[in-house]
């Protein structure tokens, strides 16, 4: 690849290859003398190894390691990005205990039997005895709080929700129909319902552990990490065995950048539960943000062998593949998390820059445009978006979306970076020369790609 260099003033001169930096500061002009910064040249109709495409925001989780290269890797001068994990932990818990007694043997006969078809997952044959003992004793509320736990299990909220209600009307002070209730309103994203009836059911028993695990959930996903914490903790002070308890408290430690913890604590969840394949996708996700991107793919395979359809687990171990140099496995992995759900914006991202490493600029385009069609504001793809129209000589778009990166993230120098490019291709070398500037102070490693 071949570059030339300006000053500030507009003096411009050399060329170089692939062995030269992009964006080096040279000590003076070779023409003035000046000690200006050199400009870098971009030559349109090159390859875009030339413009850099690297950096952090909110939903990418920046590393400072270069990813290792597999032999089919097209080579460039990318700097990993880890790919974007927002661990979205909907891990609630619906529990359930058994009165037994002399006046109603035969039902608590069906809710012993329910309750080992329920531990075995055996959900059909729990639903089919917790059903009978509600037709021998249609007023005993207990049943159908519990019956609640395998609807919800299979996936019908609706009827969960149904079931609580019905027990709530039998008896409005059974703790337990609060807090599986939550479990269910959890599930529906109704969060503020969920914190409801957990506080309630708090209030009803205050050693209901799933109410506590439940409402950290519903914290967790409202984006309140502290309230989250202090909930799964206060779960783990009544049962230091609650493996949802490790998981969502891994999970809020993963949000506020305490990776550590989170590995920690996802680790106790698994060795507490090893069937909780959430605690492993939430592990694999700190593995990945801490730079570990072989633990990621290994805990990530994990949670899809105990659960093929959890999308997020494709999404994190298509970024750990992307870091490790494997664009193939990427996109494969991205594909396989968008067609079981659209909605993981951030997924668009990574497979794009897969595919831009792959040379495959059209297919890198269009994710970029998906990503942003989806989350307008991702201040980074735009970033992206902007370095490949840099490259195809559409300076006026270039410096749209970097512009735009810029409203969104004024700290973001990617997009200071790229814009300086533009600028130097149309031969502004003072605002190239400031835009540069103002990279090297936000993000310094840029003038040593």
């Amino acid at each position: 690849m071949h570059f030339h260099f300006a000053c500030s003033k507009g003096h411009q001169w050399g060329d170089g290859d692939d062995n030269m930096p992009v964006g080096v500061l040279a000590a003076s002009c070779p023409i003035c003398g000046g000690t200006v910064s050199v400009i870098p040249q971009l030559e349109l109709g090159e390859t875009s190894a030339a413009v850099c495409v690297a950096s952090s925001a909110k939903l990418l989780l920046d590393q400072s390691h270069p990813p290792e290269r597999a032999a089919h890797t097209r080579k460039g001068r990318w700097r990993a990005f880890a790919g974007a994990i927002l661990v979205l932990t909907v891990v609630s818990g619906m529990v359930f205990s058994l009165v037994h007694g002399q006046r109603h043997k035969k039902r608590d006969q069906h809710l012993s039997l329910g309750q080992d078809c329920f531990q075995r997952k055996e959900y059909d044959c729990a639903l089919a005895e917790y059903t009978e003992a509600i037709r021998l004793d249609p007023s005993f509320a207990l049943t159908y709080a519990i019956r609640a736990s395998v609807y919800f299990n299979q996936g019908d909220l609706d009827l969960a929700i149904n079931d609580c209600n019905c027990s709530l009307k039998l008896d409005p002070n059974l703790a337990l129909a609060y807090a599986n209730r939550a479990g269910a309103y959890l599930n529906q994203s109704k969060l503020d319902c969920a914190i409801a009836d957990c506080s309630r059911a708090i209030e009803l028993d205050s050693q209901s552990v799933v109410a506590f695990v439940n409402r950290g959930a519903a914290h967790l996903n409202k984006g309140d990490f502290d309230d989250a914490i202090a909930d799964c903790t206060q779960a783990l002070e009544l049962d230091g065995k609650s493996a949802l308890a490790f998981a969502n408290r891994g999970a809020a430690f993963f949000h506020k950048g305490d990776y550590d913890r989170a590995i920690a604590d996802c680790s106790q969840a698994v060795a507490n539960d090893p069937s909780l394949a959430l605690a492993y996708l939430n592990r694999g996700a700190a593995f990945l943000a801490n730079g570990d991107s072989a633990g990621a793919v290994a805990d990530c395979s994990q949670a899809l062998r105990l659960d093929p359809a959890l999308a997020r687990a494709y999404a994190v171990r298509s970024a750990a593949f992307f870091n490790k140099g494997d664009d193939f496995a990427t996109i494969e992995d991205a594909d396989e998390a968008l067609r079981r759900d659209p909605t993981l914006t951030f997924v668009y991202g990574n497979r794009g820059l897969a595919h831009l490493r792959l040379g495959q600029v059209v297919k890198a385009l269009d994710d970029f445009n998906q990503a942003i069609e989806r989350e307008p504001r991702l201040a980074i793809i735009y970033a992206y978006r902007g370095a490949i129209h840099l490259n195809r000589g559409d300076n006026k778009q270039a410096i749209a979306d970097c512009d735009r990166a810029l409203e969104l993230n004024p700290k973001l120098a990617l997009a200071y970076w790229n814009r300086s490019l533009v600028y130097a291709r149309q031969g502004d070398y003072r605002r190239a020369e400031a835009d540069q500037k103002k990279a090297l102070e936000l993000d310094p490693a840029l003038g040593r790609q």
